[in-house]
């Protein structure tokens, strides 16, 4: 009986150290805890709200709008929560790194760019249909970019040089998955020429030591 017992602990030992892993490859449940704090900003915008209707004051006055707008900001954060729970970790280590490697040490314009475009990528048939996918696909971007430790020396190099080029890349990515970058999702091309269906946009940059224009396309 004790050897059961020991190896039924054992077991459920095992499952434990399992669950973490698991759940760290999605953000979701991160997402769903700031839905949450949204929803009980709006909860407490509109009962603020009520409470002014109530003491006599006007759907136009100052007050009453300001409850109202903290609520619309809230919905708003709520929708980019949502758009967010769509992807995991994974996806965002893997578009930063990617953006860093193609538009790195830009613009927040430019680094937003790219991430769209290979998201849009992953929400078009003619691609594959995860981020993975779409970065590791033959041709097209470059499989290193995939890698843990393509990530981790970016981060090293920035520790080293006091830099925080990982977390602007981060930055635009998760701006570009909760759905704040002005790109149309049929642009599917971004290089240093035209291709495709059609230029959408050009941007030029220049730094003082490097100088391109990038050209994003229809598909």
């Amino acid at each position: 009986m004790r050897k059961y017992l020991i190896a039924a602990l054992l077991c459920m030992a095992m499952l434990v150290g399992m669950v973490p892993s698991a759940f760290a490859a999605s953000n979701y449940e991160e997402c769903m805890a700031g839905i949450a704090q949204q929803k009980a900003i709006q909860a407490e915008a509109n009962a603020k709200a009520n409470a002014l209707r109530k003491q006599g004051y006007s759907e136009s006055s100052a007050n009453i709008q300001a409850a109202k707008a903290t609520w619309n900001q809230a919905q708003a954060k709520i929708v980019d929560y949502q758009n967010l729970s769509k992807y995991t970790w994974d996806d965002i280590r893997i578009l930063t790194t990617t953006v860093y490697y193609e538009a790195g040490q830009t613009t927040e314009q430019l680094r937003q760019y790219v991430a769209r475009v290979a998201l849009n990528r992953v929400e078009d048939k003619r691609f594959p249909s995860s981020v993975y996918g779409v970065i590791t696909q033959p041709g097209q971007y470059n499989t290193k970019y995939a890698t843990v430790d393509a990530a981790n020396a970016i981060k090293a190099k920035d520790a080293a040089n006091g830099t925080k080029h990982w977390n602007h890349c981060k930055w635009s990515v998760m701006e570009a998955m909760r759905g704040n970058t002005d790109m149309p999702k049929n642009v599917l091309y971004q290089a240093n020429f035209t291709q495709g269906n059609g230029l959408w946009q050009s941007v030029y940059f220049n730094s003082g030591w490097f100088a391109s224009t990038s050209y994003f396309c229809y598909g």
